[in-house]
């Protein structure tokens, strides 16, 4: 009896650690707007900012300040599914890329993923919000 407490107390622990790992970047809510900034694999840095709109959907940008001028490879996803994707070269003075998209605002949290890679460094960047 006492082992298998033990064991159910030590398997207990170990999924909550799990879960902790798993969990996305960031987490926001209640109206404002939410971002995730992380730094990419390399030398670039990522961002991914999820704000209301009046209409009940969701505007999303993903953002990535690079040292070249490269073009990249983007994806964004919203509740696991693909929503969006593309390529973009990035430009300008900062040499950064930005992708806006307007989505539905489904019941419950929503989660967002914005995932570049640079096509000819590999750079992979990633940034997740649940919302």
């Amino acid at each position: 009896m006492i082992v298998r407490r033990r064991l159910a107390t030590v398997l207990s622990l170990g999924l909550s650690a799990a879960a902790l790992v798993l969990a996305p970047s960031a987490m926001a809510g209640g109206g404002e707007p939410a971002s995730d900034k992380d730094p990419c694999e390399k030398s670039s840095t990522v961002k991914l900012r999820v704000e209301p709109q009046a209409d009940g959907r969701f505007e999303v940008v993903g953002i990535v300040w690079s040292d070249d001028e490269d073009t990249w490879d983007w994806k964004m996803k919203h509740e696991g599914d693909v929503s969006a994707e593309g390529d973009i070269k990035a430009k300008d003075a900062d040499k950064s890329l930005k992708i806006t998209r307007s989505m539905v605002n489904f019941e419950g949290a929503d989660s967002f993923v914005f995932r570049a890679e640079n096509r000819r460094t590999n750079e992979v960047c990633r940034a997740e919000l649940v919302y």
